[in-house]
């Protein structure tokens, strides 16, 4: 029983100690990175040029710290038809080259492996992250250059399907305001 309240007696002195010295702390959570998201509409009419078509999709990106990006990328085109989702370098109503590839994913594109591109699944085509060390960058872009892109709102991303393989859907990137 004394071993107890010597140490409520220590914890209470510490505690007073500690509020006498005028000093306060943060609270931790201040102190992690802020997230920020970006996302994009997908609809045929953004295409250059555009295209008549029922699809339509929603690209999701969350900066989660100055090393990742996490990606959501979903959409209501027939799903088996999809061959390739990327973002590109361009403003809109400007075509550009991709920068970083959604679906299928780097492994299934690589020569000789067979894998082809798989189709989406329930709506949702590509779901994962992006970083500054472990992402395949199409030349000459960078995380640094993809980064300055999406926070200019001059990348989209866009949705190409069999039966428009120049893209069905596009969306320009955008800040989400919250």
């Amino acid at each position: 029983m004394k071993r107890i309240i010597g140490i409520a007696t220590l914890l209470t002195a510490s505690t007073v100690g500690v509020a006498a010295c005028g000093e306060t702390y943060p609270n931790l959570s201040s102190l992690a990175p802020a997230k920020t998201k970006f996302s994009a509409t997908l609809v045929g009419t953004n295409e250059v040029p555009a295209v008549t078509t029922t699809a339509a999709g929603t690209l999701t990106l969350t900066k989660e710290d100055s090393v990742n990006i996490v990606y959501d990328i979903v959409t209501t085109a027939q799903t088996d038809s999809i061959t390739m989702a990327h973002i590109h370098a361009a403003g809109a109503g400007v075509n550009g080259p991709i920068m970083v590839w959604f679906f299928p994913s780097p492994a299934a594109r690589a020569p000789g492996s067979g894998a082809g591109a798989a189709a989406a699944v329930n709506g949702q085509v590509a779901i994962g992250r992006i970083t500054r060390a472990g992402t395949a960058f199409v030349a000459p872009f960078t995380w640094d250059s993809l980064l300055t892109r999406i926070q200019a709102g001059t990348a989209y991303a866009n949705i190409h399907t069999k039966k428009n393989g120049g893209g069905e859907i596009r969306g320009q990137v955008t800040p989400v305001t919250q």
